[in-house]
Order: structure tokens, then C-alpha cells, then sequence
């Protein structure tokens, strides 16, 4: 059985170098995804591209999504959905949420190294938490509300108010939690949602309901980009590193456009309050 010869090596240095040509700096308030397989070989993986953005962001704030996308109510999960005499039974076994122990699913291998680090400090909510190193880290942590989680008061919103970049390294819009804090901070209608946040005297797991809107409601997060892209071309930079591209997005600007965008689809579709 052969394996896939390793034909490109990205390094720490080469991470740097590339971060600090794209004008990311020390204070800089930034929300990154990562997709290492893009880069082909990073000798320490997930190790070597977290302490490539801390030294990068000495002064300022690192922040990646920690969200625990199995922490709500079983019986709106399509993939897969479960059979309905067994609803009730995941409800009543759940693992509540915690901060410290429970793991990030679905977003790969770096952002849950992250959140597990012991200078890292993970925010409040429930289903939709946000790991946070660096300047302020503790204090943006706590402020996380249960309603509206992504909007105003909310990590996103920090960066937002701080003038902070989205850094795509390797991935694209389809992963850009910003725009999700656009989608918070419009008039969109809320829907009431659930997730597991305690146990009882009986062993059961609570379930605390809190108010959010529709995150998932256009399928249209490429589209937006690569026309925020067009109208916008001086408020992102990007470079190619090996096999992969590493972008790095101005958040006023995109979040404002993507503000637009979504109220007016919400008038279009009846989305709006």
C-alpha cells in the first residue's frame, strides 16, 4: 500500500512570514479558521499554526469558534435524524454543557487543540461558545449572552467593535462566523432553541431554552463573499502558501455589507420582524 509522497513542507517561519505580509499585527483583534489538509504538511499541525498566530498576536486577541453542534434538541437533527421513540432518551442523557470539558465538534483538529489549552479561555453559551486567547480573553469569555449568542455583547461583537480581521487560513466564507454576527444584528425574527446546561436530582439532564435567530436560513455564504470581494477589493488580502491561501478580511467592512445583504433577502422571504 503506498502513500501520497509529502511534496510541500509549511513551517511555523513560513506561517509568520506570510501572516506579517498580509498585515496581520501584535494587536490585532482576529477570529481564524483553519483547514491544515490545505497546506499539505505542517510539521506539529495544529500545534505549529496555534503558536504561529499567538506569536503573531503577542498584544492582541486570538478567538476561534468552539461550538458544541450536538448540544440541541435531538429532535431538529437531520444529519442524522433520529428515530422519534428515541428523542427523549438523548435528551434525558445529554452531557450538560462546560466550558472546560466539553469538546468543539465538527470544526476539525486545530480549533479544538485551541480550546483546550490551558491560556485559553472558552465563553459561556451553551451550544455556540467562542475560544479566546490573549488581551481581554477572560472578560469577553463571561460577557457571552444566552440569547442572541453571536450578537451584540457577544465575542463577535468584540471583535466588530475593535475594528478586529476574520483569517481564513485555508478555508473559505462557507466557515465565516462574522457573518453570522451580521445575520444577529439585523431584524431578523428570533426562534426559540435549546441545549442541555445542567442535571437534576434524578440524574436527568436540564435543557435551558434561549432565543436566537435563524442561522442557516440562505445556503449563500460563497455568493456573498465573492461579491463582497468584487465591490470591496481593498478591504481583504490574500496569499498563497504552498497548496493552500490564506486570507485575511477587514470585519467592518464585511460585516456591514453582510448586514445589508441579509435584511433585504429578509424582506424578500418574510425573515424579517
Amino acid at each position: 500500500m503506498s502513500e501520497k509522497l509529502i511534496t510541500n513542507v509549511i513551517t511555523k517561519s513560513d506561517l509568520k512570514n506570510a501572516l506579517h505580509q498580509l498585515n496581520v499585527t501584535k494587536n490585532d483583534v482576529c477570529l481564524v479558521h483553519t483547514s491544515m489538509s490545505k497546506f499539505q504538511f505542517l510539521p506539529g499541525a495544529s500545534q505549529t499554526i496555534v503558536q504561529a498566530l499567538k506569536e503573531t498576536l503577542a498584544s492582541g486577541t486570538l478567538m476561534m469558534p468552539s461550538q458544541v453542534s450536538t448540544n440541541c434538541d435531538p429532535a431538529t437533527w437531520e444529519y442524522p435524524p433520529v428515530r422519534q421513540d428515541l428523542i427523549q432518551t438523548i435528551r434525558d442523557s445529554m452531557p450538560p454543557y462546560d466550558p472546560v470539558t466539553s469538546p468543539t465538534e465538527g470544526l476539525g483538529l486545530t480549533p479544538e487543540y485551541f480550546r483546550a489549552l490551558p491560556d485559553v479561555f472558552r465563553s459561556t453559551h451553551p451550544y455556540l461558545p467562542i475560544a479566546i486567547w490573549g488581551k481581554n480573553a477572560k472578560q469577553i469569555a463571561a460577557k457571552q449572552p444566552l440569547n442572541l449568542p453571536y450578537g451584540i455583547n457577544s465575542p463577535l461583537d468584540y471583535i466588530y467593535q475593535h475594528y478586529g480581521k476574520t483569517i481564513f487560513l485555508g478555508t473559505d466564507y462557507e466557515t465565516c462566523t462574522m457573518l453570522h454576527y451580521a445575520e444577529s444584528t439585523i431584524h431578523r425574527k428570533k426562534q426559540t432553541y435549546s441545549a442541555a446546561t445542567g442535571i437534576d436530582e434524578s440524574g436527568k439532564t436540564i435543557w435551558t431554552e434561549y432565543q436566537n435567530v435563524d442561522l442557516d436560513s440562505y445556503d449563500d455564504f460563497s455568493e456573498l463573499g465573492r461579491t463582497f470581494e468584487k465591490m470591496f477589493p481593498n478591504a481583504f488580502q490574500s496569499i498563497t502558501l504552498g497548496h493552500g491561501i490564506i486570507k485575511v478580511i477587514n470585519t467592518r467592512p464585511l460585516v456591514e455589507f453582510a448586514q445589508d445583504w441579509f435584511d433585504k433577502k429578509d424582506h424578500q422571504f418574510g425573515n424579517c420582524m
